[in-house]
């Protein structure tokens, strides 16, 4: 957790005492945690998380990974993304060619609308 919180605070170009002061905590709390001399309970990770706009999950993750959460604010669509993983193998290969066709034509709808822009300037 110590990581992450340090890369999400830094991210944001937030100082440790920034961060204390949107959690309403006190630098020293945040400065043990980052330094890993304190491990937080799973409620006083919530605040961190929330205004850091990650899951609790993602906060507290050992993994090295360094990718980009993605929310989801739609409900509907939400909720339908849950669905995916408990297709059969054969069904989510068709729907994630179905989602790269379309995201496909989107990219290549928005490079022709790019290209028409720069030579209207021309």
């Amino acid at each position: 957790m110590a990581d992450n919180l340090k890369r999400l605070r830094k991210k944001r170009a937030w100082s440790q005492t920034q961060l204390a002061d949107q959690i309403g905590s006190h630098l020293s709390h945040i400065n043990r945690i980052e330094t890993g001399k304190y491990n937080p309970s799973l409620d006083a990770v919530q605040k961190p998380a929330a205004v850091l706009d990650v899951t609790i999950d993602y906060l507290v993750s050992d993994t090295d990974d360094d990718f980009e959460e993605v929310r989801i604010v739609d409900k509907n669509l939400r909720e339908r993304v849950k669905w995916i993983d408990s297709l059969e193998e054969e069904d989510k290969t068709a729907l994630i060619r179905v989602i790269d066709s379309m995201l496909t034509k989107k990219k290549i709808l928005n490079l022709i609308t790019k290209q028409n822009v720069a030579e209207q300037r021309l």
